[in-house]
């Protein structure tokens, strides 16, 4: 593997200022660091420096800005100044950005004798390099040498690269001295998404669910201290294709397990316009390439439903069905009454379950969409292990050109040792009635009809009812 040295000129270059009448506002000067994060990969980041001004015309550069920043987003605000121009340099000193702006210029291969450890400089001529192989080609002494064993030392820096992203404005103040400039800008690489965990009570009729909010930084930019902010809803964004960016780089994520569930903790509510805001009690750093949790919700014994359902599953035509399963739902109220009662932002909700040992398996998960306050929340689960139905039509008569008459059997089946509660749902077309029923049913709506039916464990029940139907085509 080679290495790349930076000889003493280079690094004297590196701290030379990138442009002689620029006002270069470091990190440093930070006075607060605030980001709203969104969930779809996107923030909003207003970063407060002071900045020492002149009357007139200034050049000044905002360093160690977000690397995934969309330029034509940047706000920059204070008392009496008026932005004239703005640039985003991302051209970052790398080693690999070093060679490849090397390219056709000379350089220095430094080997060293295994033995002696003496060290040997050959001047040569760098021919090619590329970045995702770490591969170079130089000439020597009129020799073509593809990766070459040593160190490629470079005699001077590239045109175009600087030590950190930053941001370039020129600007008229109207006053002269130090004053607070605040730049708001859209960026990238951040994003958050809800996490929660349920877990139910041995009847599984109510549950302890928490919640826990999973922010992630893609991005290779760090944020120090900031008061983050995350908004909850679904924000319109114009999507533009760019070409990736020279400083992103393939660094692996880490995770910060730290979780703050103490209830004074929990982040603070706000409702503003169609979105809600959950403001974190806390400053924290988000660091490159990192997943942070943080606790969003603690409540305990909600009711919960659990339902076996066959949606319009069991309507045989031609052919009988035979072990059909019924699908598992969950069911809860997000209401006050219910131990809840607050927006929950959408994300994946899992379940567990105790088993008698005292462990917890899993039993599922499901996606949970953005839910208001008073909604009644389904989730859909997976396929009932022991309850399921055979189906069969044992009568079918035509009344006329557009009427017929059908009589279906359905039995439903339990093979587990507790009763359960199966639902049948069918949806009907055209003028329909429901002419024998040897079970009562409920019309939810004007074309569609459901049936509960309590199935014995170990045991079977069976359902009868005729229907007829009038096409109105």
């Amino acid at each position: 593997m080679k290495h790349f040295l930076l000889t003493t000129a280079v690094c004297a270059l590196i701290s030379t200022p990138l442009f002689a009448a620029t006002n270069v506002i470091p990190v440093s000067q930070q006075k607060s660091l605030s980001i709203a994060i969104y969930n779809g990969d996107i923030a909003l980041v207003n970063d407060v420096r002071t900045g020492d001004l002149k009357a007139g015309l200034n050049q000044i550069s905002f360093e160690e800005i977000a690397t995934q920043i969309i330029p034509e987003s940047a706000l920059l605000s204070g008392n009496g100044i008026q932005t004239l121009e703005q640039n985003f340099d991302y051209d970052i000193i790398s080693p690999a950005s070093l060679l490849k702006k090397s390219i056709g210029q000379a350089v220095i291969l430094q080997t060293e004798n295994p033995e002696t450890g003496e060290k040997t400089q050959t001047e040569g001529k760098l021919l090619a390099y590329d970045s995702n192989n770490n591969d170079s080609v130089l000439e020597i002494n009129g020799q073509i040498v593809p990766n070459p064993k040593g160190n490629i030392i470079l005699s001077k820096m590239p045109d175009g690269l600087i030590p950190r992203p930053s941001l370039r404005l020129s600007l008229h103040s109207q006053n002269a001295g130090s004053q607070p400039l605040s730049l708001n800008y859209l960026t990238n690489g951040l994003s958050w998404e809800a996490n929660y965990v349920a877990n139910l009570n041995e009847k599984e009729t109510d549950m302890d669910l928490n919640g826990f909010i999973t922010l992630t930084n893609q991005s290779s930019s760090v944020f120090k201290e900031a008061d983050v902010r995350l908004v909850s809803g679904d924000v319109s964004v114009v999507r533009h294709v760019v070409a990736p960016r020279m400083y992103q780089n393939k660094a692996s994520m880490t995770m910060d397990a730290t979780l703050y569930a103490a209830e004074g903790a929990m982040p603070e509510v706000e409702n503003v316009a169609d979105f809600y805001v959950y403001s974190l009690p806390f400053k924290t750093t988000i660091s490159p390439k990192q997943t942070k949790q943080v606790a969003l919700l603690s409540k305990n014994q909600v009711p919960l439903h659990k339902e076996y359902v066959f949606d319009n599953t069991l309507n045989p035509a031609t052919h009988p069905i035979e072990n059909r399963k019924a699908v598992i739902y969950y069911t809860f109220d997000n209401t006050k009454e219910n131990k809840l009662g607050e927006a929950l932002p959408k994300g994946t909700i899992r379940f567990y379950k105790e088993m008698k040992n005292g462990e917890s398996i899993f039993v599922g998960e499901a996606q949970l969409g953005h839910t208001p306050n008073q909604a009644h929340v389904r989730l859909r689960m997976s396929d009932s292990f022991d309850v399921f139905a055979n189906a069969k039509r044992t009568q079918y008569e035509k009344l006329g050109k557009n009427a017929s008459l059908s009589e279906y059997e359905v039995t439903l089946k339990n093979g587990s040792n507790e009763l359960k509660t199966a639902t049948v749902y069918k949806n009907l077309y055209g003028t329909w009635k429901i002419t024998k029923s040897d079970h009562d049913y409920t019309k939810e709506t004007a074309n569609r009809i459901f049936w509960k039916i309590d199935v014995p464990a170990n045991g079977e029940v069976t359902l009868k009812y005729t229907v007829q139907i009038t096409d109105n085509e």
